[in-house]
This record gives structure tokens, sequence and C-alpha cells, in this order.
């Protein structure tokens, strides 16, 4: 069962999957299935509480009284968003680390895989640089935010922007893409030189 849902909301769940309970309960396993690759895929160490962050962001919108027409394609999409969040948040402990490994002077990062992780994260500040002011704003306005907050968050984003929270979306996932795109192009070229 889904973290944190009742027995009432994760059979709400279910219902908006398929109507009939072993059809349903399919097509849950098929789409954990589907999404613990999905997050294995980008190299994602939790992939199972990952899912469960999924399953639970899209009951809870479920029982809140969205309307979902396909709960597979839904979650796809939800998933997506997981995927950056955790990835925020692996850059902010990163960051951190960082932080931390300078101030200890006698401390130098001597692992490869270190390396990589202070690249990746120059590049991402880099490719962000390279965003005019204003998208550059949008895209951090949207994904710094706390897990509880982030909704009213990106509402009141949307609307200062003069944009329903649907057109934000779409805008920032474009942005988010040029993004990845960026930061995978000079990551490529950081480990050639």
């Amino acid at each position: 069962m889904l973290d944190g849902l009742s027995k009432e909301h994760f059979e709400k769940f279910l219902a908006t999957l398929d109507d009939d309970r072993v059809q349903a309960g399919e097509k849950y396993v098929a789409l954990r299935e589907r999404l613990e690759k999905f997050f294995e895929w980008r190299n994602c160490e939790n992939v199972s509480e990952l899912a469960d962050i999924v399953f639970d962001r899209v009951a809870k919108k479920i029982v809140e009284g969205e309307e979902i027409k396909n709960a597979e394609a839904y979650s796809v999409t939800v998933a997506k968003f997981v995927l950056m969040e955790s990835r925020r948040e692996v850059l902010r402990r990163e960051e951190l680390d960082e932080n931390s490994h300078q101030e200890n002077e006698g401390e130098e990062i001597e692992s490869d895989e270190n390396e990589v992780k202070v690249r990746r994260l120059k590049c991402l500040n880099e490719c962000l640089a390279e965003f005019p002011n204003d998208k550059r704003k949008i895209l951090i306005n949207y994904f710094d935010t706390e897990e509880k907050t982030y909704i009213s968050k990106r509402k009141r984003l949307a609307k200062k922007l003069g944009l329903n929270l649907n057109s934000l979306r779409i805008r920032v996932c474009r942005l988010k893409s040029k993004l990845e795109k960026c930061t995978k192009e000079c990551c490529e070229k950081e480990l050639i030189l």
C-alpha cells in the first residue's frame, strides 16, 4: 500500500486505473515496475521510494477531486517532476558536502566520483547562467520549494507571470528540457577534457 494513504484512497487510485479490480491490480503492478525502471535508468538510488512518492501524489490528486482520465500517463508525468526534485535534492546535498569540504582546509576531494559530481554541478550552474534572467528565475522559483508548499507557490508563480498552472508547467518543462540538454552536453565535454 502507498505511504501515508488510507486503504480507501488506495482503492480510489486503483479504481482510476481500471474498473475491474483484478485488471486494476495488474495495471498497478505493471505501472510500479515501469516507474521503478524509469528511475533506475536515470541512475536514481531509491527507485521504490520514488515510485511511492509518485503514487502518493497521484492518489492525493484523485482524492482531492482532480479528474484524471489516464492515471498511467499522469503518473509518468508526475514521475518526471519527482525525478527533477530528486536530482535537485541530490545537487543540494552535494553542494552542502562541497561547502563542508572547503571549510575543512586539510580535506581534498580525491575520489573520481566526487569530481564527477562537482563537474555536473558546475555544468548545471553554467547552463543556468546561460538562460535569460527571467527564465532562470522561473526555473529556480518553480523547483525551489518545500514539498508541502510547492503547489501553492507554483500557483502564485503562475499568477505572477499571468499564466494558468498548466501553461506554467509546459513552459517549465520546455526550459527544463533545454537545461538538461545543455548540462548533458557540458558534462560530456568536461569528461573529454
